[in-house]
């Protein structure tokens, strides 16, 4: 709506602009006859300025390209006919060099101007493809996202029930069956337990993957607020790592789904708890700094770091380092990836190996920071 109500001014602009098209021709042609009146009738003599009559020729044929060049046309027959019925002395040839040159000067502004409506034509034409084909191209990029996320879910419950009653048959048989079992039967099911629970993370991580790619609307996450009940939630992991969390002061408001806004502050975190490596003091620091419209967030830890070759390969899905032995199925950063990218915003890292890592990522802000220039 508020497009065609922009439109709508310059479109209003553009018909009244060829409604005087017309007037403005005549207005300069009759002025161009009282000249050819004046000199050639009532003074018999020449006109020196004939200049003027290239003002409405080169107008009559930008305007109506071919049907213009009869402004052309009628000029120079005028110039010719009045040299002749007003009886001068001066010679016809310069008159006709004249109307050589309107006759020309017409002819060229008009091809001109009809292959300009031709190539607008065909510039429009292609951009009307243009938008059908991105149109159609987006529609479809919307049904396979409704279809991968529809998928996953259909797999994440496919799979997930029968990992419930997996589970629940083993704390059945760990309750019941404690004593008839013996330690190497219970040692079976801790190891069945431990397996179904290390896939029903697997299918929950798939189901994320898949859900980051789809559309997440419009809104407004509190970035201080989103990271807290983050680390409130990995308190107990924290606390047991000795990981001290130092997080900067005045995080912005970000144009971004809160729940995804979540997701990606805890991949990140879960992401430097693991690689943390053998650091006796592990830290995480958490920041952003304005860049134009956009917040940039920094999560760096002190961990083992990542070499430089391996860089590009992190945020590429089910890519797992060949040094890390830590599980998972290496989608935790892709999904980081996907996510940020559905509100516009790029992720990037920078990383030496045995100095730690730090990953970046952007997010619109709602508003202009106070004192801080774009």
């Amino acid at each position: 709506m508020e497009k065609n109500a922009a439109c709508k001014p310059a479109a209003h602009r553009q018909i009244i602009g060829r409604r005087l098209r017309l007037p403005l021709v005549s207005a300069l042609c009759a002025a161009c006859f009282l000249l050819l009146y004046w000199f050639h009738f009532l003074r018999r003599s020449d006109i020196v300025f004939t200049h003027f009559f290239y003002i409405p020729i080169v107008l009559g044929a930008l305007w109506w390209d071919w049907r213009g060049y009869a402004v052309a046309l009628v000029l120079a027959l005028s110039l010719v006919v009045t040299h002749l019925l007003g009886g001068m002395e001066e010679a016809l040839w310069p008159d006709l060099a004249r109307c050589a040159s309107f006759l020309m000067v017409g002819a060229a502004v008009a091809y001109l101007s009809r292959r300009q409506r031709i190539l607008r034509g065909e510039i429009a034409a292609r951009a009307r493809e243009l938008e059908e084909a991105v149109e159609r191209r987006t529609r479809q990029l919307h049904e396979k996202n409704r279809e991968l996320e529809a998928y996953a879910h259909t797999i994440s419950h496919d799979l997930t029930a029968p990992l419930v009653v997996i589970q629940g048959y083993v704390e059945l048989l760990q309750e019941k069956g404690r004593e008839s079992l013996g330690e190497e039967g219970m040692a079976y099911l801790q190891s069945i337990e431990k397996a179904a629970e290390r896939m029903r993370r697997m299918t929950r991580s798939l189901l994320d993957y898949a859900r980051a790619g789809t559309a997440g609307g419009v809104e407004t996450a509190d970035a201080g607020e989103v990271l807290g009940e983050v680390l409130a939630e990995r308190s107990l992991d924290l606390e047991r790592g000795g990981v001290k969390v130092e997080v900067a002061e005045g995080l912005p408001r970000v144009r971004a789904n809160p729940d995804r806004l979540q997701q990606v502050f805890a991949n990140l975190l879960d992401n430097a708890l693991k690689y943390g490596g053998d650091n006796p003091h592990p830290r995480i620091a958490v920041g952003w700094r304005p860049e134009g419209g956009m917040a940039c967030f920094s999560f760096h830890d002190n961990g083992t770091g990542i070499d430089e070759g391996d860089l590009a390969e992190v945020f590429q899905p089910f890519r797992r380092l060949s040094n890390r032995s830590e599980p998972g199925l290496g989608i935790g950063l892709s999904t980081v990836k996907r996510l940020v990218e559905g509100w516009g915003g790029r992720v990037w890292a920078e990383s030496s190996p045995g100095e730690g890592s730090t990953f970046y990522f952007t997010a619109p802000l709602c508003e202009a920071v106070e004192g801080v220039e774009e």
